[in-house]
């Protein structure tokens, strides 16, 4: 009894010091993003966090999901988050903290689960190893972005800690209500659970867990139900417009487009292998040294977190991205789970030999090597934290101080929303089709074309849809518009960053639509007290 009360006053220390070095973590990039930006706000490292706030704040205020006031265009690919900063805006005020206060808290949230999974469940070995893995899957990065993949981290850290429960538990009443709770949340905060609530689903029917199959499918699905048919009733589509834009789903002939899915998502996907391949190395010794000789049925029943977390990796490489911070949560899992079962070989036999032990060298190896991508991706992250606010100040930000200035209220053209449609209040077209349904429609009417013919029948959309509804300028990357801008804009000014590591491209370009906007255009532009590491160029000459 007191050395079980020694072990848990230690294992307590471990997450105070755990939750310690993550506030230090946090607090060095705030401090920093802090320093090298001008003024005294923050300034998040990346531009979407702001098309969360503007439709959150939309919403709040006027009851329109959109980063434009009046219509329903649905940017958001998460219902919980957008819903969270929503209440906190028409409870507390327009703030744009809003969206860091509910990633610390997330942040804080998911290391404690992370504790908890390991100290009910597994060895003080297993727990000072997977208190590592929120490290090396960039949680305290995430905190920082703003973005939601911090809410979703935390969710599937639950989520694995309540399926080891309720197996333990058998399905205790208890726990897999907890485990719905989950579940349902988890279907809120990205669209990409549902390949987790899919497999999920889909273990517990073949281990004959028919109920709890089918109201973990229920749970999972049924917020992506309801949004799904309140967007289409709004004239939007079933899934929001950032999901049928980047995502891969099958169109046209059924069988070579699933093709296509597999070899762009896995066959010829260096990612997939570079993130996923030495974990599932692990699992597959560890299936097989325990599993050789035994049922399928066992492999199902017992090992559900190595099954559903496989297989949502899978799922989300086939259908989803795993770049860009949309993999995190992924790592995560993956360094978690096999952490769990790493515990029968980081014990050496005696006779150790590379002959006799071969294989518990090599799972062993893969576990190093996975955690050397771990530090991969710390390092590479590492310089474009750097600057990323810095950048986004410079470039997002002064594109929304500009339009403010000069266009509130009136219809503008861009590629890159975040920061506008937050802070400019005007009327925005995306011609990526994220915050603009009319040009997501246009992708999925067309989804069949090949690549030339696309950007040639896009231009020609894009053009006449903006000529048509009266826009007023433009501001865009060029190289985004298909086959170039038409020939009858005007371009009338550049403003390009130095060192720049999270805008898609260092120069944006100003454009009229005719001579007289031109002229007006100039003139705003000279007036504007540009920031002063911004490069102009005026390429408009009277």
């Amino acid at each position: 009894m007191i050395i079980f009360t020694l072990l848990r006053k230690r294992m307590r220390k471990i997450l105070f010091y755990y939750l310690l070095l993550f506030t230090v973590f946090i607090a060095f990039y705030l401090i920093y993003s802090f320093s090298i930006i001008q003024g005294d706000v923050f300034i998040y490292p990346l531009d979407d966090v702001y098309i969360h706030l503007s439709i959150a704040r939309n919403f709040a205020e006027s009851g329109f999901w959109s980063v434009n006031p009046g219509s329903f265009d649905s940017a958001s690919s998460s219902i919980l988050y957008t819903l969270l900063l929503s209440s906190m805006v028409y409870v507390f005020g327009d703030n744009f903290y809003h969206p860091l206060i509910i990633n610390i808290l997330a942040g804080y949230g998911a290391v404690f689960w992370i504790y908890k999974f390991f100290k009910d469940f597994y060895s003080e070995r297993a727990l000072y190893l997977g208190m590592s893995v929120s490290l090396l899957s960039l949680l305290y990065l995430m905190v920082v972005v703003g973005m939601e993949q911090t809410l979703h981290m935390l969710l599937c850290v639950m989520a694995l800690y309540y399926i080891k429960k309720n197996i333990n538990s058998n399905y205790s009443q208890n726990d897999f209500l907890k485990l719905l709770m989950v579940i349902l949340l988890l279907g809120m905060v990205r669209f990409e659970s549902m390949f987790f609530v899919t497999a999920l689903s889909g273990v517990l029917l073949i281990n004959k867990k028919i109920k709890e199959s089918v109201l973990i499918l229920i749970a999972g699905f049924l917020p992506i139900v309801i949004f799904g048919l309140i967007s289409m009733d709004r004239g939007g589509y079933f899934f929001p417009n950032s999901v049928l834009v980047k995502g891969n789903y099958p169109g046209g002939n059924l069988l070579l487009s699933l093709w296509m899915i597999f070899k762009k998502g896995i066959l010829t996907n260096l990612s997939f292998y570079k993130l996923f391949f030495f974990p599932f190395v692990c699992f597959g010794i560890y299936l097989f040294d325990r599993y050789d000789r035994r049922e399928i049925a066992d492999v199902f029943k017992n090992e559900m977190l190595i099954i559903v977390v496989v297989a949502t990796a899978v799922l989300q490489s086939l259908f989803g991205l795993i770049r860009h911070r949309y993999e995190n949560y992924l790592v995560l899992m993956l360094f978690m789970v096999a952490i769990s079962v790493a515990g029968p070989y980081l014990k050496l036999p005696k006779g150790f030999s590379f002959k006799n032990n071969f294989r518990q060298i090599t799972f062993l190896g893969s576990l190093a090597l996975f955690g050397i991508v771990g530090v991969y991706l710390v390092a590479y992250f590492q310089p474009v934290m750097q600057v990323s606010s810095k950048n986004i100040q410079e470039q997002q930000v002064e594109m929304s101080r500009f339009l403010h200035d000069n266009y509130k209220g009136q219809k503008i053209v861009a590629n890159d929303i975040g920061a506008i449609s937050y802070f400019s209040n005007v009327e925005l077209l995306d011609i990526l089709g994220l915050g603009s349904t009319d040009v997501t429609r246009f992708f999925v009417e067309n989804k069949t074309l090949d690549q030339d013919q696309l950007n040639i029948k896009f231009h020609t959309f894009l053009a006449n849809y903006i000529r048509d509804h009266q826009y007023k300028i433009a501001v865009i990357y060029p190289e985004w518009f298909p086959n170039e801008p038409p020939k009858d804009w005007i371009a009338v000014a550049s403003w390009t960053i130095d060192h720049n590591r999270a805008t898609a491209r260092n120069k944006i370009v100003w454009y009229a639509f005719d001579k007289n906007e031109a002229d007006n255009l100039r003139l705003n532009i000279s007036r504007f007290k540009l920031n002063k590491n911004v490069k102009e160029e005026v390429l408009y000459k009277k």
